[in-house]
């Protein structure tokens, strides 16, 4: 119900964050369901991505970022809404190779970088307050 991000895992699996289920549904590379992920801490799963280890999810209510294990155990949040990262209305995100989070603010007209943990590392672009 209202998928917003996707990904495919190294294997093919497909991970689809549901906004309005508030959840990750996990399907195989043949589209055959596999799980939930994230049934008790998201609320409006907008993006996902899948890293070696974690499966990452950008949740926009409340803003934060939610990391789970491959086999779906909650691991912990990063707020992204906060004093140091400020971010207003994320809207999709992407993980480097050292872990850190680019992600877009969309009414602050840029992208900032935090570190794994939600500190604010860099800003690309003007900061602007949100209309």
């Amino acid at each position: 119900n209202s998928p917003r991000g996707l990904c495919t895992d190294n294997s093919g699996d497909v991970y689809v964050a549901e906004y309005d289920n508030n959840k990750v549904s996990v399907f195989s590379k043949y589209l055959d369901f596999l799980k939930h992920l994230g049934t008790q801490q998201l609320r409006h799963p907008r993006d996902v991505k899948v890293t070696s280890n974690n499966v990452v999810v950008l949740d926009s209510s409340p803003n934060c970022i939610h990391f789970f294990s491959r086999s779906g155990a909650f691991l912990r949040s990063c707020v992204t809404q906060g004093v140091d990262a400020m971010v207003s209305e994320p809207r999709f995100f992407c993980l480097d190779t050292e872990g850190n989070i680019l992600i877009t603010d969309c009414p602050r007209h840029n992208i900032k970088i935090l570190s794994s943990s939600g500190q604010l590392m860099q800003l690309i672009g003007k900061e602007s307050t949100p209309s």
